[in-house]
């Protein structure tokens, strides 16, 4: 006769997880589906019905969960098989750790060693909530022992109240086909999120803020009648985030991605960055360790719980990349040191459960690694007159120029075969050399005698590598649309840079100014390649290259005419080669209203809103206004900037 199967009163973790009958054999202490699945059978107390001001605490489940008496405390369990209940709760299960599993994926985190860590000092000695993102007097000063969260219940059982869906933004569809469209066209210029991960299933049960901020920035490209409501709902939800002190790893995306395709009064990126970090570090992200290998064999994490790890160990990269790249962009400090962490990404990106952005992401962290030190190594920038500078300079440049080389063409290699992926290695490439070589040449204009070829491969280098930019911005037309504003950004700031070389007069300048000429022309006409709405920031951007570029040559035609009657050319005897008596500044501040005075909408920026070029051009009363004031607004701020 069979063995009589009762079913029992209590079911166990595993299957109360996913709600199904827990079925008990007489005599035995482990159920039905825990054996045949060879699932650890665990059972712990319900929460409910406590009284008020208890809490449930770890040492009491362990004491009364377990039907035998050698079961051991409470471990964690595997995930279970997908059943046809929903495929979401059979994915997001598996992502839910057991206790040890936890320890262990925050180990990586919270155990590096350090002073400022150490067993006396107030992170050691008070609660460790302090660290994990609870900093508040009532977690610091608390008697009680914490609350273990109980991983039997589905946290995805049902949809967060503020999901856009739910609350009647746009229809399930719309928002498959907005979330669909961001990360097949938008994420891979951002590398933020992995799309084995990143679902919007996922994304919808774990934070509704970001959700709402992918599709506010998809709405923005793929579907615009929608993109002021759910960009409103998304900043709604920012701030109510900040005002109740959210911090998660989907909270950091999600500001941070607002800021990536902005509106064009929107300039806020520096704050946003620096909110984003903030939260990073008090969840600990700035105590990351080397990287050792995620996917090593005998981890006690799931597949999902490791590209969970990779997920936040990304974002921190993200962060990274993006705090050296504000800092060189405004010329403010950086917030995030280089730490044994970031030096290690490049085995980070060989990972077997890399995302497919990784490769890009890991190029941009090794290039900011390369280059964000190149200031501190030169010192306090000389002040006007100065000399004995420029040699030492020169050999440094020469040997970062054979690193930025050499780091381009190992990752073109590497880089997806995505067209963004090598416009993008290619363009910034080119982006940090124009910034780097122009150093000498502000050096140059120190000087009591000014020409900017005296140096004439520092010359020939940023203003090749401006050219290049531009000439990218034509072979790869079909990327700008979508592009990130930080390639605007730069985009302007190669042009002024172009114009600045035009304005200095020199012998050579009549023969490169055709070719920048049509170079300025072309990147503007592949900008309109696409139809793009007013106000977007490849408008803006064609606008300002179209009216820069005109009002060069306008001016260029009054001056040649007021130059060609004889009293000014007794006045100024060789004039192309040599500056008037005041050192340009007048010159250059003709220029600098060729360049800025067309009339008609606003799209300069304020000196306040792009201070960082100065960093670049050096002086400011030599080299104008322009280089401050000619920039589309709205484009601060971005990626890899």
């Amino acid at each position: 006769m069979p063995e009589e199967r009762i079913r029992s009163a209590r079911a166990c973790m595993p299957c109360r997880r996913i709600k199904t009958r827990c079925m008990l054999r007489t005599g035995e202490s482990r159920c039905q589906r825990c054996t045949r699945k060879s699932l650890d059978c665990v059972f712990r107390e319900h929460q409910r019905g406590r009284r008020p001001g208890t809490r449930f605490s770890k040492d009491n489940a362990t004491a009364s969960v377990t039907r035998s008496p050698s079961q051991s405390p409470v471990a964690p369990y595997p995930p279970h098989e997908p059943t046809s209940t929903a495929a979401v709760a059979a994915s997001t299960a598996a992502a839910t750790p057991g206790p040890s599993q936890i320890s262990h994926s925050r180990q990586q985190v919270l155990d590096a060693p350090g002073w400022e860590t150490g067993p006396l000092q107030p992170s050691g000695l008070l609660d460790h909530a302090m660290s994990r993102g609870r900093f508040s007097l009532r977690n610091i000063l608390s008697t009680t022992d914490p609350a273990v969260p109980d991983r039997g219940a589905d946290p995805f059982s049902s949809l967060p109240s503020a999901d856009p869906v739910q609350r009647g933004l746009l229809s399930l569809s719309a928002a498959s086909s907005l979330f669909n469209s961001f990360m097949a066209n938008l994420n891979p210029y951002i590398s933020q999120l992995d799309p084995q991960l990143h679902t919007l299933a996922y994304v919808r049960h774990k934070s509704p803020f970001l959700v709402s901020a992918i599709l506010a920035v998809a709405a923005r490209v793929f579907n615009p009648p929608l993109h002021e409501r759910l960009l409103s709902y998304a900043e709604d939800l920012l701030v109510d985030g900040f005002r109740r002190g959210r911090k998660s790893t989907e909270t950091a995306q999600a500001v941070v991605i607002l800021t990536y395709w902005k509106t064009p009064d929107d300039d806020r990126a520096w704050i946003s960055l620096g909110y984003a970090v903030r939260m990073g570090m008090e969840l600990g992200w700035h105590r990351l360790t080397r990287y050792a290998g995620s996917s090593a064999a005998g981890s006690p994490m799931t597949e999902m719980q490791k590209l969970e790890v990779r997920n936040r160990e990304r974002t921190w990269h993200v962060l990274f990349v993006y705090d050296r790249s504000m800092s060189l962009q405004t010329g403010k400090p950086w917030i995030i040191e280089r730490s044994d962490f970031t030096e290690s990404v490049e085995a980070w990106c060989k990972d077997p459960l890399a995302a497919p952005g990784d490769c890009l992401l890991g190029a941009f962290v090794v290039l900011r690694l390369l280059t964000s030190e190149v200031f501190k190594l030169l010192g306090d920038r000389p002040t006007k007159g100065g000399s004995g500078r420029l040699y030492p300079l020169e050999s440094l440049l020469a040997v970062i120029k054979g690193r930025i080389e050499e780091w381009e063409a190992k990752w073109i290699k590497a880089a997806s075969q995505e067209s963004c992926h090598q416009f993008l290695i290619h363009f910034y490439g080119a982006h940090l050399r124009l910034q780097l070589f122009s150093l000498p040449l502000q050096e140059v204009l120190s000087r009591k005698e000014q020409d900017l070829f005296l140096n004439f491969e520092a010359f020939w280098t940023s203003y090749s590598s401006a050219l290049e930019m531009l000439h990218l911005l034509c072979r790869f037309s079909s990327c700008i649309h979508l592009a990130q504003d930080s390639v605007h950004v730069m985009t302007a700031y190669c042009v002024t840079f172009l114009i600045k070389i035009l304005s200095v007069p020199s012998s050579i300048t009549a023969q490169i100014e055709p070719e920048i000429g049509d170079a300025i022309r072309g990147a503007a006409q592949a900008l309109r390649q696409h139809p793009v709405l007013p106000g977007t920031s490849c408008a803006l951007q064609a606008e300002f290259l179209d009216r820069i570029i005109a009002r060069y040559f306008v001016r260029k035609g009054e001056q040649a005419h007021a130059q060609s009657t004889p009293v000014a050319r007794k006045e100024q005897p060789g004039h192309m080669h040599k500056l008037p008596s005041d050192g340009g500044v007048s010159l250059m501040r003709d220029w600098t209203i060729a360049a800025t005075s067309m009339p008609g909408p606003a799209v300069f920026f304020d000196d306040d809103d792009f201070g960082g070029l100065d960093a670049i051009f050096g002086e400011g009363a030599l080299w104008g206004g322009a280089a401050t004031e000619s920039v589309p607004p709205a484009q601060e701020g971005g990626f890899y900037t």
